[in-house]
C-alpha cells in the first residue's frame, strides 16, 4: 500500500462528520499485500450526508421493483429488507452528498442467508462515474491511460438522462468487480477504483452502479451500495 493511500486513510478516520454515515472499510480491499487495520471511511452515497438516487436511471423500462432505491442508500436494514430487482440486472443511479475524488465503494448482502438468498446477491458490477466540468474534462483529455476507460459507455437511455443535465458530460468506468456472498463473516465488501483514475485527481458528483449478473437467482437484492473518496473543495 502506498503511503499516499495510508495517508489517506487516516485522514477520513479523523474528518469523519458522524458515525452514522461511516462505514468498516478493510485494508485488503486496496490490493493485494495491504495490511492496516480496519478504519471507518465516511461515506457520500448516504442519504444522511445528502445524496439521493437519480429516477431517471432506472433499473429497465417495463420492471417493476419491489422497495425504495433509497433502501440501498440506508445503513442500517433487516434482513430481507432491501432494493429487490425483479432480473438479474439493473441500474442504480445516484448524486453524491458533493463532489468527490472517489477513492473506493463498498457493496453489502445480508449475512447468514439460505442459499436462494445468497444467489440474489449482485455478483459482476461496472461502478461508472459522470465526467462534467471543464477542468476535469481537460484533465482527462491531458491523460493518456484514462481514454480506454470512456470507450464504452452505459445503456444509451442511462447516457442521455445524465446528458440532458450536462451536454459536455460523459461516463468513465471506474472499476469492474465481483461480490462473492458466500464469507457469511465479510458480507461488506469493498473495491478500489482503477489507480489512473484516482491518480489524476479527477472528481464525480453522479455516479451509476452497472449491476451485470447474479448468482443464479432470477431477480436481485442489494442490501448496501457506500462511496468512499476525498472531497472537493469548489
Amino acid at each position: 500500500m502506498s503511503q499516499e493511500v495510508l495517508d489517506h486513510i487516516l485522514m477520513l478516520h479523523d474528518i469523519l462528520p458522524s458515525q452514522s454515515n461511516t462505514s468498516l472499510v478493510g485494508a485488503a480491499s486496496f490490493g493485494s499485500g495491504s495490511s492496516v487495520d480496519s478504519v471507518m471511511a465516511f461515506n457520500f452515497a448516504s442519504l444522511d450526508a445528502g445524496a439521493y438516487h437519480l429516477p431517471a436511471i432506472m433499473p429497465g423500462r417495463g420492471s417493476a421493483c419491489h422497495g425504495s432505491l433509497d433502501q440501498a442508500l440506508t445503513l442500517i436494514l433487516d434482513e430481507g429488507d432491501c432494493w429487490l430487482l425483479p432480473q438479474p440486472t439493473g441500474n442504480l443511479g445516484i448524486r453524491l452528498a458533493s463532489p468527490i475524488g472517489i477513492t473506493h465503494f463498498s457493496i453489502k448482502h445480508a449475512a447468514m442467508l439460505t442459499m436462494n438468498h445468497q444467489r440474489e446477491a449482485p455478483c459482476s458490477m461496472i461502478l461508472w462515474g459522470f465526467l462534467e466540468g471543464v477542468s476535469n474534462i481537460e484533465q482527462f483529455h491531458a491523460s493518456p491511460q484514462l481514454h480506454g476507460l470512456s470507450y464504452s459507455q452505459p445503456a444509451m437511455e442511462v447516457t442521455e438522462a445524465c446528458k440532458k443535465v450536462n451536454p459536455d458530460g460523459f461516463f468513465v468506468k471506474l472499476a469492474h468487480v465481483s461480490y462473492g456472498p458466500f464469507n457469511k463473516t465479510n458480507n461488506w465488501q469493498t473495491f478500489p477504483v482503477y489507480p489512473d483514475v484516482h491518480a489524476a485527481g479527477l472528481d464525480f458528483s453522479r455516479v451509476m452502479l452497472e449491476i451485470r449478473s447474479n448468482w443464479g437467482a432470477d431477480s436481485t437484492c442489494l442490501y448496501g451500495f457506500h462511496i468512499h473518496g476525498v472531497r472537493v473543495e469548489l
